[in-house]
């Protein structure tokens, strides 16, 4: 069947300055049947374009889902050890009132002009949300990378600690207190209070430790009455 434009098959024929032929004539049941399969192939021709509109729809919205994927995963990457900027450079921040935006902006409103126009305001209303989602996503990922950084640090900074003490004089006692005050100082700054207790915990047992091996340093003698 050769194929019939939209905007010819949804026009119902018109009746106006032509022959009008009695409705239960031959002829005039022709031209009915005929308005009939005009309006049909309209309709069907209708239904295929909005099924392939949603079809390509899906398509592009998957792309979409695949590049700010990767764009997450670069942001990751690149991010600095303690993950500061992470979630803001990737979906933007709002303060006072003003909206920075992120990549994720720039990724998804250069989508919007691929998506078949019957289903571009659809597309539109699901930017929000997405973010929302995304935006969830990257804080924990700088939540966490923020943790590591913090255990890294303290771990540094600990380990020169620890061995201050064995290096120092185990009976210059405000030496050791100093020190170990100090330490309890940089745990206090920590943010994660699980990771803070532990910390603690083991700053103080490490440190006494320290001490000891300082003591037994001094005066190997000394080994027994600490066993």
């Amino acid at each position: 069947m050769a194929t019939i434009p939209l905007q010819l098959a949804q026009r119902r024929l018109d009746t106006g300055n032509v022959v009008s032929y009695p409705g239960g004539s031959p002829v005039g049941a022709a031209m009915q049947g005929f308005g009939a399969e005009l309006s049909a192939v309209a309709e069907r021709f209708r239904q295929q374009k909005q099924q392939q509109d949603a079809f390509d729809a899906e398509v592009i919205g998957r792309e979409l889902n695949g590049q700010i994927a990767e764009a997450e995963k670069e942001a990751i990457q690149n991010a600095p050890a303690d993950g500061r900027g992470l979630h803001d450079a990737m979906y933007g921040q709002a303060r006072n009132g003003v909206v920075k935006p992120g990549l994720f902006d720039k990724i998804f409103d250069s989508t919007v002009p691929k998506m078949p126009e019957s289903e571009r305001a659809s597309f539109i209303r699901q930017k929000e949300a997405l973010r929302l989602a995304g935006s969830a996503r990257m804080a924990a990922q700088q939540y966490a990378r923020r943790q590591d950084y913090e255990q890294a640090e303290w771990s540094k900074a600990q380990a020169a600690e620890l061995n201050a003490i064995a290096q120092s004089d185990p009976d210059d006692t405000a030496a050791f207190e100093a020190i170990r005050q100090s330490g309890f100082d940089f745990i206090a700054k920590m943010g994660n209070p699980v990771a803070r207790q532990a910390a603690e915990t083991a700053w103080r047992s490490n440190t006494a430790k320290a001490l000891a091996q300082a003591m037994i340093a001094k005066d190997p003698g000394r080994a027994v009455e600490l066993l």
